[in-house]
């Protein structure tokens, strides 16, 4: 694919790719990327072996993969006891699959696996989440704020949503909530190496509902090892921060990204206190207005979504979708109500709430939702 004139262009190679790259089911037009990897049955292709207070080897959060990650002052546990039950499973089969264990944590704690590295850093209850958000009588929202990390070298894929629960002294099992704070939500999908995923969960659960764990199940036949993991929701210890550095090719604004012939480029991004007159961010916010194009020499049409394959994400890992009340200030708003013509390119700009002066923030594109290896960043700060 040649680039457009002054732009850098690069490919992307991958095994087992769809030819329809750019993937808009019309009946996901309309609803939250959480609901959308919901319905698409996206499992985490991995499985944990748990510890308390454990560090990396391989983090830094500047994308070096050469730092560690930070430990809390008063962390609870090493990594000798995790290495030791790793190396005692493995080898271990039944019927086909390995002797697997769950592994219990607290709040603040490290669930360390091979693959993914996950920490329950805080929870809230409340009755109501902003105006319009209020529990059932009886009940309260749970929120819960996660933060995994994908410590391998390859693509993984993650659906929170399918596999996440909590459940009460009494045997009572509650399921998410799709109610939205004031936090980015917990985004799941592809994780490529390095990267650190950090959002909110919510679940409506009676007031009066003690002995509170957070279960995440796993699939077990793809990785083995680990069953589940139980988080104590009533405990907690110092926090085990994790931290991300992007094992893979971060692009520059202007340089464009090629794969199976639909090429994208961010031309430009501009930083503003506001859009128009009735639109402005919260305290402390600015809008982070990407100018991107993309190119479609496919052969075919192509649908795209700025809701399910954008967005923009900073270096602590927080995901931030597109403002579509900001977006509707745009003069040059991109335009996805129909798909790319074989031959087109489409140009337009895009509006995120982010956080005032973030020091690093990229913007992020799926090429397909369905296939592992095509995430792409382009840093934006």
């Amino acid at each position: 694919m040649s680039a457009r004139t002054g732009a850098t262009t690069h490919s992307i190679s991958a095994p087992m790719i769809a030819s329809n790259l750019i993937v808009k089911p019309s009946n996901f037009a309309d609803m939250n990327r959480r609901t959308v990897l919901l319905a698409s049955g996206v499992t985490l292709s991995t499985a944990l072996a748990g510890c308390s207070g454990d560090t990396d080897e391989n983090s830094d959060g500047n994308g070096t993969g050469n730092g560690n990650e930070t430990e809390p002052e008063n962390g609870t546990e090493n990594s000798t006891e995790s290495e030791t039950a790793n190396s005692d499973e493995d080898g271990e089969e039944e019927s086909g699959n390995e002797d697997v264990d769950d592994v219990e944590a607290v709040v603040g704690s490290l669930v360390e696996g091979e693959n993914i590295h996950l920490v329950v850093e805080d929870t809230e209850t409340t009755t109501q989440i902003g105006d319009f958000q209020e529990a059932d009588s009886g009940t309260e929202y749970l929120i819960a704020t996660l933060a995994m990390k994908n410590v391998s070298e390859d693509f993984i894929n993650v659906s929170q949503l399918l596999q996440t629960s909590v459940r009460d002294d009494e045997g009572y099992s509650y399921t998410q909530s799709l109610a939205v704070t004031d936090q980015p939500s917990f985004d799941g999908g592809q994780f490529v190496p390095g990267e650190v995923e950090r959002g909110t969960i919510v679940f409506e659960l009676p007031q009066d509902a003690t002995g509170r764990t957070l279960e995440f199940d796993f699939d077990v036949d793809l990785i083995g090892g680990v069953n589940r993991a139980e988080i104590d929701l009533e405990d907690e210890t110092g926090v085990h921060t994790l931290e991300q550095d992007l094992a893979i090719d971060v692009h520059d604004v202007g340089e464009t990204v090629g794969f199976s012939d639909v090429s994208v480029t961010v031309n430009g991004v501009e930083f503003e206190s506001e859009l128009g007159r009735y639109t402005q961010p919260d305290e402390g916010n600015e809008y982070a207005i990407v100018d991107i194009s993309i190119e479609n020499n496919s052969g075919e049409e192509q649908s795209v979504s700025t809701m399910l394959q954008m967005l923009v994400k900073d270096g602590a890992g927080w995901s931030y979708q597109e403002d579509l009340m900001a977006a509707s200030q745009l003069d040059r708003a991109f335009d996805e109500g129909l798909p790319l013509s074989d031959g087109e390119t489409r140009r337009g700009q895009l509006a995120y709430e982010v956080e005032q002066g973030l020091h690093s923030l990229y913007w992020v594109f799926e090429f397909s939702l369905w296939t592992e290896g095509d995430k792409t960043f382009w840093r934006l700060r």
